[in-house]
Parts: structure tokens; C-alpha cells; sequence
């Protein structure tokens, strides 16, 4: 073959196989699979947001398209700023900001239930006291709670005073509580677990749980600002499976759930996540499905409105969409 012709076959092989990659690199990116990055904010890392570490570790997230990321903020106002900054698409945290936001002229909405009960429990070593049953009881107790304004104050304290009550409380930050009554600085420690079944296993016992005293409560949420639900409601929707997801998990196989919160919760024994994941279930602290009740909600704002966190609560419709979260109930099923 001659020289000229040779180089003309090989022109044209090199064309051919130029015009395969372009061909099929176009057809992978408007047929293939896409993924949608997805940042998460939550105000830290704690026990009680299983339901968004199974969502991710499980794969429930990638399961539905999405690759996402959950950074920690410090603080529930901070959660909610990382959100309307748009650092964030989602915010993990007390679900009531979205209220004193929207005063401010920055509105937000909540679009699942991640903590559907106050997650505190009274803890104590004092081996002659009795069970606690209604606020009555705390009479020349002194209860060690997180810091005011935290929802565990202002709850503890709303406790004293329907019993006629002075607020016999005393302060501390997290992970001193026990402390202060080991101490005997206070009696009684209101904590939060897996810090409640490390206390029992360490020789405490529980003597009263807030869940029983407020029930439903909306204590955390996913939330996210109207622009973005109107512009992302595949995104929306893909999030709020992959926590309905979760929530099935942990009620269908929590030795599953349990290898994966000691992952990312190293330093919980074994025996005292098993009675945390247990105690948080039962109690229903995490709920059974992402929907929020409009009872909860009512409790959450009503606490947060007689601290004078904002002056308008609106109607239940105006801060929670629901539409997601009851379509992932009915069509969300874990594996």
C-alpha cells in the first residue's frame, strides 16, 4: 500500500474512533445515572439524629441519586444560618428557627421529623428516691440541666412551675451534668443519651422521662427554605425517602443499625448503645416516620413562644409541608 493511502486509512480509523468516544461520552451524560451533591448541616453530632448517620452510612442517600455530605455547625441558630446562606440545602436542628427566621424576613419550612419527643431523661444515683411521676415530686430537688435558653432549661423549668414550684436548677454544659450530681451539686442530672445508659450502667437509675410529660414534641427537624423546595422538589423528595428509609431500618434490624452508629459513636460500649437505641425507640424519641403532627408542633412553638423567641407562631401549614414526608411513608420501603 502506498504510503499516501496508508496515512489516509489511518486518518480516517482515528476519526472513527474520535467520533465513538464523543458519541458515547455525550450519551452517558444525558442517559446515564447523575448524582445530585447535597449538603447537610446539623448542630452536632448527637445519638439522637440516627435517623440522618443511617440514611447515609446504610447508603439510603445513594440509593436515591445523591451524594451527600453532613457537616456539624455548633449550634441550632448556626444550622439554620448555614441553610439560608445556601452553605447548606438542609438543616438538621430545632425546627422552630424556621418561625423566629421568617419574623426577620428570611422564611424557612420543615419537610420531615428527625426527633418527635423531648430526648431528656431524669437521672440519678441517690438510691432514696422514688420514681418520679408529676412535677409535684421534684419538691427540695435540685435538677442539673445544659445551659439557658437550651430547650432542657426552659423545659425543666416549665416542669417546676405547673407544680407550683421555684426552679430549683442548676447549669451546666454538655457532658457535665453527671458530674454535678456525682458531686452532689445536684440531685438529679436531666441527660440525654447514650450519657442516660451509661449512667445506668455505671449504677444510675432513670426516674422520670420528659417524653412522659409533654409527649409528641417537635424537638428536631429537617429543614430547608421555600426557594430551594420550589426549585429542587425531586431533591426534597430523594432526602425525605432516604430518612423514611432509615426510620424503617431502625425498627426492622437494629443489630444493623447499632454496627453503624458505633462507627461513627467509637467511644459508646457496645451494651449501653444497644439500651440507648432501645430506650430512644420505644420511647418514640425517634419517630416511626418523617411526617410531623401538627400537635408536636403546636408544643414546640408554644414553649418557644412564651420564651419570647419570636411573637407570631402563624398556622401549622405556613412553616411544615408535610407532602413529602407522607409520600415517603406510603412509598419508602429499606431493604
Amino acid at each position: 500500500m502506498k504510503p499516501q493511502r496508508l496515512f489516509l486509512v489511518l486518518a480516517l480509523v482515528v476519526l472513527l474512533v474520535l467520533g465513538v468516544v464523543i458519541i458515547y461520552k455525550k450519551y452517558s451524560r444525558t442517559n446515564g445515572p447523575t448524582t445530585q451533591r447535597v449538603v447537610i448541616a446539623q448542630a452536632g453530632d448527637f445519638f439522637l439524629y440516627a435517623p440522618l448517620y443511617v440514611a447515609l452510612d446504610a447508603g439510603f442517600f445513594k440509593e436515591e441519586g445523591l451524594d451527600v455530605s453532613i457537616v456539624t455547625t455548633g449550634g441550632d441558630d448556626k444550622t439554620w444560618a448555614a441553610v439560608i446562606s445556601n452553605s447548606a440545602q438542609f438543616g438538621v436542628a430545632d425546627p422552630t428557627f424556621v418561625v423566629a427566621s421568617s419574623e426577620r424576613g428570611q422564611p424557612g419550612k420543615v419537610v420531615a421529623s428527625i426527633v418527635n419527643g423531648v430526648p431528656f431523661w431524669g437521672v440519678t444515683w441517690r438510691t432514696d428516691l422514688k420514681p418520679i411521676s408529676s412535677g409535684a415530686d421534684l419538691k427540695n430537688l435540685k435538677v442539673a440541666t445544659f445551659q439557658a435558653p437550651s430547650t432542657a432549661y426552659v423545659l425543666q423549668e416549665k416542669m417546676f412551675k405547673d407544680a407550683g414550684l421555684p426552679a430549683n436548677i442548676s447549669q451546666g454544659s454538655f457532658g457535665s451534668l453527671l458530674t454535678m450530681v456525682r458531686a452532689n451539686r445536684a440531685d438529679i442530672a436531666l441527660e440525654l443519651e447514650p450519657n442516660v445508659s451509661q449512667a445506668v450502667n455505671d449504677g444510675a437509675k432513670v426516674l422520670y422521662s420528659m417524653k412522659d410529660v409533654y409527649g409528641d414534641f417537635a424537638i428536631t427537624g429537617l429543614t430547608a427554605t421555600p426557594k430551594f423546595i420550589e426549585a429542587n422538589p425531586t431533591v426534597v423528595a430523594e432526602v425525605t425517602c432516604a430518612l423514611q428509609k432509615a426510620m424503617n431500618l431502625i425498627r426492622q434490624d437494629q443489630n444493623r443499625v447499632l454496627s453503624i452508629l458505633l462507627k461513627r459513636f467509637s467511644d459508646t460500649e457496645p451494651q449501653v448503645a444497644r439500651e440507648a437505641l432501645r430506650r430512644v425507640t420505644n420511647d418514640g424519641i425517634i419517630p416511626a416516620s418523617v411526617v410531623t403532627s401538627e400537635a408536636a408542633w403546636q408544643k414546640a412553638v408554644a414553649v418557644r413562644l412564651s420564651a419570647g423567641d419570636f411573637s407570631n407562631p402563624g398556622t401549622f401549614s405556613t412553616f411544615v409541608d408535610n407532602n413529602y414526608a407522607e409520600r415517603a411513608v406510603s412509598t419508602c420501603k429499606s431493604n
